[in-house]
């Protein structure tokens, strides 16, 4: 199953600005409409807490609340997340191209980026609410780029006698380049999560 593209006439004047005519969009795609209630979730623990003070809050007749108003204070801030995270959604927006992996988000919407030879890999977050919707994220895992690595192992190469001898303080470890998942690129709430996993993965592959 090939993933659905979103490449339609008005985004790529939106990312006209953004990729460049000489970079090819090998794969565009939006979050699923899930993404929506996954994320809007994440509201309702703090929504029955502020639900449960108002309740006991109510208890003292001097308080002109009652249960009734509670529910309403507690629905009232779901509402408001979901009506956040539906402009995040509408906002939002993963491009992989030949060159870069390119992430739009935000409400007031950030561009986030990295070159595919700083990908290190993919991770595959597990999250309960995505799973319930059968969707899933990708977390991408950067690290130096490739120009980075060849500079470093030259030179690793070139003091390979002191390399020996520090091997046991651990200088090893430390010269070997690092790695973190990046999550502001991350690819959340996707349909077809281990496809495009691998579509990316197998762009790494072949461009960088």
């Amino acid at each position: 199953m090939t993933p659905a593209l979103a490449s339609s006439a008005v985004e790529s004047r939106e990312l006209s600005g953004v990729i460049p005519d000489d970079e090819t969009i090998l794969l565009m795609i939006r979050p699923s409409p899930w993404f929506i209630v996954s994320t809007s979730m994440r509201a309702v623990p703090a929504a029955a807490a502020a639900g449960a003070v108002l309740v006991v809050a109510s208890l003292d007749p001097s308080i002109p609340w009652d249960f009734r108003g509670a529910l309403f204070a507690s629905t009232a801030i779901v509402l408001a997340r979901a009506g956040w995270q539906s402009i995040d959604w509408f906002m939002r927006l993963y491009i992989l191209t030949d060159r870069r992996i390119v992430v739009r988000r935000g409400v007031v919407a950030e561009i986030f980026e990295c070159t595919l030879g700083e990908v290190a890999g993919i991770g595959q977050p597990r999250r309960w609410g995505e799973r319930l919707g059968g969707t899933g994220s990708l977390a991408i895992i950067r690290g130096p780029s490739r120009k980075s690595r060849r500079t470093r192992g030259t030179k690793l190469a070139r003091s390979s006698n002191d390399v020996q001898m520090q091997a046991k303080s651990g200088e090893i470890r430390r010269a070997q380049p690092r790695v973190r998942v990046d999550h502001p690129l991350e690819w959340s709430v996707i349909r077809d999560a281990e496809v495009v996993r691998r579509a990316i993965l197998g762009a790494v592959s072949r461009y960088r």
